[in-house]
């Protein structure tokens, strides 16, 4: 169920006033009901409960009544509004238990209205300690005003320990004004033992003195020493409504503005996987969320590098690149598996750009990472073999096309073997799909046993296979390709016993296409077979 929305009387002719107001507070906390004369707001108010009224405090009924005075009458907290001030006018206005009063013919006095209500509604029914010994019933009245036309609910007390009690009792209270004359200490002590005492809630504290001269000596030494304890703003009683309404109105928008950002910032740190080091790589910051997904506490993180989450399959040569990007001041960005805590892992999408102070001097790096673990999860097993685990005929075009595109740019040797097991059919007709499947994944083992960490092997398909060679020429394609059906030839599988492979290959000139490469490479592996078998033939 939404929050249901303040109703605001307008008592004004002004209709424009009212869009103004919409306009400006769009969020639906309120809802304006405007009365343009006095018999409509007798009317509304009879059967309508208004949280404040906006009235025209030039405004008359027929009988030369202000309208004003039949709002306060029924306790409706009001904010007149008058066209010009004049000194007249404002001596009227200080007559009455207002709220505030608002200038209207300007941008800035519809613009100061708007926060007002806001503010109202911000510190409605809000308690507010009030710490003051004092005989003065005017001081303790004025102080009563100030709070009260602010919709705000005032506790008095008299004595520092009395105050420290109700705030251990009342985690609600945010704001305080504490006057210098207390029972048992003077007002800055008490406000450095709220500011020693609870370190983690956020008040906002004025301070105060009965009146005396600004001029004198010791009034400056009062204010200078509450400033100095910790406390928001001075103020003088009698205090000056006008101004307190504005700064703390001025106040309400920056702790307000803090809560969005701390509530941001919490966000950030629960969900999101950040951090920041210097400009040598030492992480000073490690988010929540980071640190859930890497295992590590925030102690473990700070201070250390980012090696301590390094996974061995990442080349150095990412690391590189990113280096000398952020350096250069750019931001880099990709994709890095980390190894956890326990020794798994897990891939981030990450983003790391320099961070600068206010003098554009880059003070450190910051990184911003999103899981992608399951998004390569999803992308490893649509690449991948599900029997051997080798990639499949889809990842070799990948690479195999990215090779290709490698080699017009930065010319270089590359080349392909294609291999058949001999005689596979009759394995599966004799011996069953369960030994076949054996005698392919063992030979996926033998195979890779045989490769150097350039080359990369793939089930092409049913029992054939294919390798990928780059920096490698024909000869020493040849050369390898002997190698393995040498390989292949002398091991013995259980039940099956002794096996052959048949290989063709061919070294990729500049200009051929795939199709062309692999049709010749195919040739060539038909060549071994009708050869013979068990044996290495080179496609032209």
């Amino acid at each position: 169920m939404g929050k249901v929305a303040k109703k605001i009387l307008v008592a004004d002719k002004d209709i424009q006033l009212v869009e103004f107001l919409q306009d400006r507070i769009k969020d639906g906390r309120f809802q304006f009901i405007l009365a343009t004369n006095a018999d409509n707001v007798k009317k509304v108010i009879e059967n309508t409960t208004f949280f404040a009224a906006i009235v025209d405090f030039e405004a008359k009924d027929v009988l030369d009544n202000k309208v004003i005075d039949l709002l306060i009458s029924k306790n409706i907290p009001v904010i007149p509004t008058v066209e010009t001030l004049t000194l007249k006018v404002h001596k009227e206005l200080l007559q009455y238990p207002i709220i505030d009063y608002v200038i209207r013919n300007n941008i800035a006095g519809k613009g100061y209205l708007s926060d007002l209500l806001q503010g109202l509604e911000y510190f409605s029914n809000k308690k507010v300690l009030i710490c003051i010994d004092s005989n003065s019933t005017e001081s303790i009245n004025n102080l009563k005003q100030v709070f009260h036309s602010l919709l705000f609910t005032p506790i008095f007390v008299d004595s520092a320990n009395e105050a420290m009690n109700i705030l251990l009792n009342e985690p609600s209270i945010k704001i305080i004004y504490i006057d210098y004359q207390l029972k048992d200490k003077d007002g800055i002590e008490l406000c450095t033992d709220i500011k020693t005492t609870f370190l983690k809630r956020e008040f906002l504290i004025f301070g105060g003195t009965e009146e005396i001269d600004e001029t004198t000596f010791l009034h400056n030494k009062i204010k200078g020493e509450f400033l100095k304890s910790g406390i928001d703003d001075f103020l003088s009683k009698p205090i000056d409504k006008e101004r307190f309404n504005t700064h703390i109105l001025s106040m309400m928008k920056m702790v307000k503005h803090k809560h969005r950002l701390d509530t941001y910032v919490s966000t950030v740190d629960k969900y999101v996987l950040v951090s920041i080091t210097t400009l040598g790589g030492v992480i000073v910051y490690a988010s929540d969320a980071f640190c859930e997904i890497c295992g590590y506490s925030k102690d473990e993180l700070i201070g250390h590098s980012h090696s301590i989450i390094r996974h061995p399959d990442m080349p150095s040569s990412i690391y590189r690149d990113m280096w000398s990007t952020i350096k250069s001041g750019h931001v880099w960005k990709g994709e890095i598996k980390n190894k956890k805590k326990n020794g798994d892992f897990y891939w981030v999408n990450s983003t790391i750009e320099p961070i600068y102070d206010e003098f554009g001097t880059v003070m450190g790096y910051q990184s911003v990472r999103f899981d992608i673990t399951d998004k390569k999860y999803i992308e490893e097993i649509s690449v991948t073999d599900k029997l051997t685990g080798l990639y499949n005929r889809r990842k070799f075009d990948e690479i195999f096309t990215y090779e290709l595109n490698q080699l017009s740019r930065y010319p270089k040797d590359l080349s392909i073997l294609m291999l058949d097991i001999d005689h596979f059919k009759i394995v599966n007709d004799t011996f069953g799909h369960q030994v076949g499947d054996d005698v392919l994944f063992k030979v996926s083992s033998l195979l890779q046993n045989c490769l150097r960490k350039t080359d990369t092997l793939f089930r092409w398909g049913g029992e054939e296979f294919i390798i990928l060679c780059p920096y490698t020429n024909l000869e020493h394609a040849e050369q390898l390709a002997q190698k393995i059906r040498k390989q292949i030839e002398e091991f013995s599988f259980d039940i099956v016993g002794h096996k052959t492979i048949s290989i063709g290959l061919s070294s990729i000139q500049f200009g051929d296409t795939v199709e062309e490469i692999i049709t010749k490479t195919d040739k060539a592996l038909y060549k071994a077979k009708e050869n013979g078998r068990n044996r290495v033939e080179v496609g032209i």
